[in-house]
């Protein structure tokens, strides 16, 4: 209202004048109120884009399918539907084996919260991959066992030791810089007083089979190759730091995966001793390594072996897979990502078998939990190939439902499922936050998409960070497998 004191004019030019000014006034307001909303928008858009989809950005070099929907899980889950798998080799049976011998050490969990930190999705990880202490050794190991390291620590030298003791005695006539070892994906067996040996690389798809014998090169050579391409699938305790022969039972770890020179399958011995003669006489190759003559004889794999071995293990799969409510597709990836399929796999953590139990962490979790047993498996529990994969599955259950089950949406709380596999629910959840509960928060604040770039970016392992971009590649293959079965 106008002060009628201090003005002279017109009653009509002053309710003009003050109409201009009140124009002036709100255009000036709403550019100041626009420049404040849009520098807002661009900092969220900044911290936090929005998804297109559920689905996951591709990891480097793309996913192998292209990626489904998203399916939500019901509470209760359904029984998932059974994986439609090729059906050439005969499946090996389903029987779960007896706990021998388990230790008797409680179980108690880590409830403690941490500090209350929140890492953003740009931020370095928060533990180098390289710190002093002794659990940096074991980077699959979750924090919430770390009261089991004495144990860890006990099996982990005594795994060296054998190590160390093959070492001694292979290095004897190989060299020390040519002695193959067993790993997770690499099968190595000695023969003939460490002087000769076969090697099967089930990552690689490619079998060597190797002898230092000049005495007899051929002879022994030829009996490397027969005992290598019959190795039975199912050894409940194999000697694999010593020379010992294998007995030959049951199906074959290379069954349908290895064909002679005529095109036909070897299966069986004869035929395996055939086509071991044939490769002798035509195949041979002589090296020098590190100074010792080394005969060698390599074998090419079919194409699809790791299809092959992978399709044995359908009942098991199966059988575990509605036994726990964990999807197939899963459990194939896990093992693929693990083993490529080795039966015999082992590594230095100590881990055993097709989905590398720790004996002492999953392998005591499961026992407690779900078998309402005492103690933890021990090597030749794990090396049964059905009770590895029913231990490997029954503790993704654990993680779904007990560890992880306050994340809320299904695909991510799989992806981070398949991140603690590998690292520990722990160190999944201190991904997100230091302190455990504000963790929880964050993730179900986070797409599915933002959740798995959190894991494959932050997490404190480069393994675990690597690992869930194997895991999630090979799920989708299975789940395109399944799809085009249907």
């Amino acid at each position: 209202m106008l002060n009628k004191t201090t003005s002279n004019q017109p009653l009509s030019k002053q309710r003009l004048m003050l109409m201009k000014g009140i124009v002036l006034g709100l255009t000036a307001s709403t550019l100041l109120l626009t420049g404040c909303v849009g520098s807002r928008t661009s900092v969220v858009e900044m911290q936090a884009p929005a998804p297109k989809s559920l689905v996951p950005l591709p990891p480097p070099g793309g996913f192998v399918a292209k990626a489904p929907e998203p399916v939500s899980v019901p509470t209760p889950r359904a029984t998932p539907k059974p994986m439609a798998m090729p059906s050439t080799p005969a499946p090996i049976a389903a029987a779960i084996e007896p706990i021998s011998q388990p230790f008797s050490v409680p179980l108690s969990d880590d409830n403690q919260p941490l500090s209350d930190e929140t890492p953003l999705l740009n931020e370095q990880p928060l533990i180098k991959d390289e710190p002093a202490a002794w659990l940096a050794r074991f980077p699959a190991l979750a924090k919430e066992y770390e009261q089991y390291k004495d144990q860890i620590e006990k099996e982990y030298r005594a795994y060296e030791q054998k190590v160390q003791q093959l070492r001694q005695k292979a290095s004897k006539y190989w060299g020390d810089g040519n002695v193959a070892e067993p790993t997770n994906d690499k099968y190595v067996k000695y023969q003939d007083g460490y002087k000769s040996r076969g090697e099967v690389d089930f990552a690689g798809g490619n079998v060597i089979v190797e002898t230092v014998d000049e005495q007899d090169h051929k002879q022994r050579l030829s009996e490397a190759i027969v005992e290598t391409l019959l190795t039975p699938d199912d050894a409940r305790d194999p000697d694999l730091f010593s020379d010992k022969n294998i007995t030959y039972r049951g199906p074959l770890v290379l069954e349908g995966q290895v064909k002679d020179h005529d095109g036909v399958i070897v299966q069986w011995e004869w035929r395996a001793k055939r086509y071991a003669n044939w490769l002798v006489e035509n195949k041979l190759q002589t090296l020098n390594i590190g100074g010792k003559k080394v005969y060698r004889v390599e074998i090419p794999m079919e194409s699809n072996h790791e299809q092959v071995r992978g399709q044995k293990y359908e009942e098991i799969v199966r059988k575990a897979s509605q036994r726990y409510d964990v999807p197939e597709s899963l459990i194939y990836s896990i093992m693929e990502t693990e083993s490529h399929f080795n039966p015999y796999a082992t590594s230095h953590i100590p881990a055993y078998g097709l989905m590398q139990v720790v004996p002492s962490t999953a392998g005591r979790d499961v026992f407690e939990r779900i078998k309402k047993k005492s103690g933890q498996p021990d090597r030749s529990y794990l090396f049964n190939v059905t009770n590895n994969i029913d231990t490997g599955t029954a503790y993704l259950s654990i993680l779904d439902d007990i560890y992880l089950k306050g994340v809320t949406n299904p695909l991510s709380r799989e992806y981070c499922v398949i991140s603690a596999y590998n690292g520990g629910a722990g160190n999944v959840l201190k991904t997100f936050s230091s302190d455990r509960k504000r963790a929880v928060s964050v993730i179900n604040s986070m797409s599915p998409q933002q959740v798995y770039l959190k894991l494959n970016k932050n997490h404190p392992s480069a393994e675990s960070r690597h690992y869930i971009e194997k895991v999630v590649k090979a799920k989708q293959k299975y789940q395109s497998t399944a799809v085009a079965s249907n």
